[in-house]
Formats: structure tokens, sequence, C-alpha cells
């Protein structure tokens, strides 16, 4: 039988063994110089290229560190000149008038320092005329039957504080001294903190939103209302004076 053909070209291969051996030698001598060289060559030209990436990597770091510097500080400006805005904002609606609502009544009194006492209202609607020894009360809304009435903060009772020129506000009268301590009481709570001085308690701002206690927050997480924060704290008798710093 014949030979299997791979088995026959294996055999017919070095047709020419001069040209087969040639590309050998030439090899052989690159191989002997080439661990010299190697040697010579290699750390300088690996150590450039590690000195260089790391150069590299360290400008890249730099330059993005400085990029999000810039970009924190111009968050942080936007930020403040928000604030700044709204405060003079809030400021504007300091002094001026707003208006009171009660039954067929609807006149406008004027607020300053965003204050009103009740006395004012009851010599232009003559409540306590109608029902001696009552207690005046302002809401921001008109409660439907039933609802829970949160009243305007009072500090002292009877002295109105946190209103805005230009809202109109309803007025609830109540009669009775018993559910008037309750009335009290309750607004008590809703107000808790005291504001001491107008700056209000941060201790626990930590963990909770101090602007019911008339300290807007400084931190957005903790806040109930964070892009309401200087009014609500206003509403809480807070001082804005003290807001800005």
């Amino acid at each position: 039988g014949m030979a299997p053909p791979k088995a026959a070209a294996a055999k017919r291969a070095p047709s020419n063994p001069a040209k087969a051996k040639a590309p050998a030698a030439p090899k052989a001598v690159a191989k002997a110089a080439s661990p010299a060289a190697k040697a010579a060559m290699a750390p300088s030209q690996e150590d450039e290229a590690k000195k260089k990436a790391e150069e590299e990597a360290k400008a890249q770091a730099a330059a993005e560190a400085e990029a999000a510097e810039a970009a924190r500080r111009e968050e942080e400006r936007k930020a403040k000149e928000a604030a700044e805005a709204e405060i003079k904002r809030l400021s504007i609606l300091a002094n001026g008038e707003v208006t009171i609502k009660y039954n067929m009544y609807d006149e406008k009194f004027k607020v300053e320092n965003h204050m009103l006492k009740a006395e004012v209202i009851d010599e232009l609607y003559c409540l306590s005329d109608v029902m001696p020894g009552c207690f005046i009360h302002l809401g921001e809304k008109q409660f439907a039957y039933g609802e829970e009435q949160v009243y305007v903060k009072e500090d002292p009772p009877g002295t109105f504080k946190g209103l805005m020129a230009g809202e109109t506000y309803w007025c609830y009268v109540q009669q009775d001294s018993e559910q008037e301590n309750k009335d009290q009481e309750a607004m008590r709570q809703r107000w808790v903190g005291g504001v001491a001085a107008g700056i209000g308690d941060r201790g626990a701002e930590v963990e909770t939103c101090s602007c019911k206690w008339g300290a807007p927050c400084t931190n957005s997480i903790v806040c109930t209302d964070w892009d309401n924060r200087f009014a609500n704290a206003l509403k809480a008798g807070g001082n804005p004076i003290l807001f800005t710093g």
C-alpha cells in the first residue's frame, strides 16, 4: 500500500536542507544578544512607562478633584443664593397686610415683622363684645367639620407669629376656657421646643427637623420640608435675622 499523504509530505519536506536551516542561525545569534540587550534597555523603558502612567493618573485625579471641588463650590453658591433669595422674599412678606376671614367678615389687617395681635382683630370684629372672655386663634385654612384645627403659632397667647403679608387667614373663636386650655396645650405640643430668643432649639437637629422649633434646618436629609424651611421656621416663631450666617 501507499503511505498516507501526511507522511509522504513529511518525508518530502526538506527538499532544500540549506533553506530549512538558514532561518535558525540568525535566530540563535539574536537569542544570544537578547538577554544583555534586554537588561540594558528594559528597566529604563519600563520605569519610564510606569512613571508616565503614574503621573498621568495623578494629574487626572487632581483634575477630577479640582472639578469636583469647583462643582461643590458652585452648588454651595447656588444653595446660598437660593437661601438668600428666599429669606429676602420672606422679609418682604414680614410687613404688609393679611386678610382675616370670620363669618361674613373679610377685612385686611396690618402685620409687622410677621406679627399681629388678637386684640387688633377683636377691636374691628367686636368678638369679645358678643362672646365675653373668648379666645381668638388663626388658621391657615378653613377647617372642615371634625378636622383637627391647627392654629397659627402664638407667643405669648394672643400674639400671632409667622404671618405672611398677602395671605388669608381664618379666625377661630373659642369660648370654652376648658377647651381653650386644651387648645393651648395642643399648640404647645405642635410648636414644641420653645423658641429661645428666636433662634430655636437646635439640640436634636441631627435626628429630626428643627424647623418646627423656629430654627431652619441646615441638613436637607433630616428636614421634612427643605424648600420651605425658612417659612416654616418663621411660622414657628423663629427670628429671620438669625437665619443667615
